[in-house]
């Protein structure tokens, strides 16, 4: 199949991408965007490692096929901080030594805002 050309936003900027049709938005977002905060976990949405915000809504970026994405906002971990300084969420878990090994750190910042 051939790719597929998708527009979307991420954090507020601006993307165009080529993608396979079968590829996950998570996939897309960090294998073609470079974004590192959302991990694979489970693979199967469980676990919430995977965790963006589309359009408002929490979702597992495992399960959403990029495809699905085309003309709508995503929003990552990283998109939690604004002008180069972190959110209140992510200054909390800092102060608290609430960081674990990180892993799934990102994916709990944003099912908490």
């Amino acid at each position: 199949m051939p790719k597929r050309i998708i527009n979307f936003k991420v954090n507020g900027e601006a993307h165009e991408v080529a993608v396979e049709p079968n590829w996950t938005l998570l996939e897309t977002v960090r294998e073609a965007l470079g974004y590192t905060g959302p991990k694979e976990g489970c693979g199967t949405g469980d676990c919430g490692a995977c965790s963006m915000i589309v359009d408002g809504r929490l979702i597992t970026s495992c399960l959403m096929l990029a495809p699905q994405a085309d003309g709508r906002e995503v929003r990552t971990v990283e998109g939690l901080a604004t002008g180069g300084e972190l959110s209140h969420v992510q200054l909390a878990f800092i102060d608290s030594g609430g960081v674990q090994c990180g892993y799934c750190l990102p994916a709990i910042a944003l099912h908490t805002t």
